[in-house]
């Protein structure tokens, strides 16, 4: 036992080090929201960004294009991204080839992805949204506050429980029954006569 708590702190600090490693993981993960493809393009496609428990935070995002033609390299492209206020956020507009993506904070809401084209071309548009990434630096303190708050608290509780539950082991040696106790039953010496009785033994003078 003595070993054990010895290296117990260690063995929090592991444990710190690994949730704090699985979180960066999860702030790192992006979400896909597909916008346009080569074979399904629309001029205007209406997205929407969702909070992220309920806060009103931005979120990081990348706005992926890829314009394709099977004509000149001279062929004419734009978009542009407008909130629900009609606002632009962001804008490109040139030849196709030298179209360029877009990265930046999106606030949770409704957005518009206007996109115009040549005759003959066609677009790929992704958004990639990283739902957790301006929420790292919050999860890093929360989940740490909250793995020290509970190696603290892990010893009083064992403590607490200790003096709750009864204890069931004795406090002494246990004595043990001897298997072997002394029967005296149906021993003639031990047994009783009676004068009356025609099988007592016979008295010798």
């Amino acid at each position: 036992m003595a070993n054990l708590r010895k290296f117990n702190p260690l063995l929090w600090i592991i444990a710190l080090a690994i949730i704090n490693g699985a979180w960066n993981s999860v702030a790192d993960g992006e979400a896909i929201h597909e916008i346009n493809d080569k074979e399904h393009s629309t001029e205007d496609r209406t997205i929407e960004i969702s909070s992220v428990f309920g806060l009103d935070k931005e979120i990081t995002t990348t706005f992926s294009v890829k314009f394709f033609t099977a004509g000149s390299d001279n062929e004419f492209a734009s978009w542009k991204i407008t909130d629900s206020n009609g606002q632009v956020i962001a804008n490109w507009q040139g030849l196709v080839g030298q179209e360029e993506n877009w990265q930046g904070k999106l606030a949770p809401g409704s957005y518009v992805v206007n996109t115009t084209m040549d005759s003959g071309v066609l677009t790929e548009q992704n958004l990639y949204i990283q739902p957790f990434e301006n929420l790292r630096i919050e999860g890093h303190i929360l989940l740490s506050i909250g793995l020290i708050a509970i190696a603290f608290l892990e010893p009083v509780v064992k403590n607490k429980l200790s003096k709750l539950i009864p204890k069931t082991k004795p406090e002494g040696p246990l004595l043990k029954r001897n298997p072997f106790k002394t029967n005296t039953e149906g021993m003639p010496e031990d047994d009783g006569f009676d004068d009356e009785d025609p099988w007592r033994s016979p008295i010798i003078n």
